[in-house]
């Protein structure tokens, strides 16, 4: 006997263009294709998501600001180029309509710290800040385990994420081989929990995490501490109008970023979709450079549709200040106006 194999499928493709007021950087174009795959199965489905990204200038606004294209640098390769990645594959079991049980290859930030209006740097904020908490230390695309029981009247929706510490941009190769070597010394686990409850207009999510993988203790030669965290996740939404609240706290002693604050707020009108958002994360003592202790993100957009809305394009401003540090490590210290544009076709 044989079965048709049924795909839904759907993917997209991304390109930005971004200035800023900073003599030093350079203009940079950068581009992106997302492509998904679901295969539906008796008990449960297949996903595969293969994603790939443009090589980043060296001297690119990206490289000196991270934060303002959260598209940027999506797929790497160890020599630092743009390349094609499978981001995910994995399995989800679906035993009956209160669990879900997800194994292989999955994005742990996919599922935690949520939000409807600033989870995505394609359709809604680019800038990184509005993508996820600043202060969960999040894997890269890696082996691991999702946990789902689904709300039910008054109980709200449970999920537990079990992970590799290290993703695939975590490792110094960027390879699956080096993926699967769970035994290593320098690895860990991730684990984070969260609740969430999804009303008509407004949503709560409330949750926590912990890195097990040693953390070098600020200040410390040979002290190592493990990483956590709990953050929190409210949004809003009426009509035309959407709000997004994100706050984080991490372990001071081996965060660079102990403290993250976010509000985000979207409009739809009949010209397009407007966004605005200002984010604050508060660098660690440890890790400050001079006298600046936080790194300040601020996004202004105007999405218009395009192309019988399979498409749009967004202008968009920015303020950044970057105090000599972010979450991957070590950068100049200076603040700057970025200017861009986005364009996305969806298919």
């Amino acid at each position: 006997m044989t079965y048709a194999l049924e795909v839904e499928w759907e993917g997209g493709l991304t390109a930005v263009y971004q200035v800023a007021d900073n003599s030093h950087t350079e203009p940079e174009f950068t581009g992106s294709a997302d492509l998904f795959a679901l295969i539906p199965r008796s008990n449960g489905e297949w996903l595969i998501y293969v994603e790939a990204s443009s090589t980043a200038s060296f001297d690119g606004v990206s490289a000196f600001y991270p934060t303002v294209n959260g598209d940027a640098r999506s797929v790497l390769t160890n020599d630092g180029k743009g390349g094609i990645q499978i981001s995910e594959f994995n399995y989800t079991f679906i035993p009956d309509d209160k669990r879900r049980f997800t194994l292989g290859l999955v994005d742990p930030s996919a599922w935690l710290d949520r939000g409807r209006i600033a989870n995505d740097e394609n359709k809604h904020f680019l800038n990184g800040s509005f993508v996820n908490n600043a202060t969960i230390e999040f894997p890269d695309y890696t082996i691991g385990a999702i946990f789902r029981w689904l709300a039910k009247d008054s109980r709200p929706e449970f999920t537990v994420v079990i992970t590799g510490s290290d993703g695939i941009a975590d490792l110094p190769d960027r390879s699956y081989q080096s993926l699967l070597d769970v035994t290593s010394d320098s690895r860990g686990a991730f684990i984070g929990a969260g609740a969430s409850w999804i009303l008509d207009r407004a949503s709560w999510r409330l949750g926590a995490w912990v890195k097990t993988n040693d953390h070098p203790v600020a200040g410390s030669v040979d002290e190592t501490e493990m990483n956590y965290g709990v953050y929190g996740v409210y949004g809003w939404q009426s009509g035309s109008n959407a709000l997004n609240f994100r706050a984080g706290l991490a372990n001071p002693d081996v965060s660079i970023s102990d403290r993250f604050i976010a509000v985000a707020y979207e409009r739809k009108s009949k010209y397009g979709l407007l966004g605005i958002g200002v984010a604050k994360t508060h660098i660690t003592d440890g890790y400050q450079v001079s006298d600046k202790s936080s790194a300040v993100d601020s996004e202004f957009f105007f999405r218009i549709p395009i192309l019988q809305n399979t498409g749009h394009i967004t202008p968009s401003v920015q303020y950044v200040v970057n105090p000599g540090f972010d979450i991957s490590g070590e950068l100049n210290s200076s603040s700057a106006v970025v200017a861009g544009v986005r364009f996305h076709l969806s298919f």
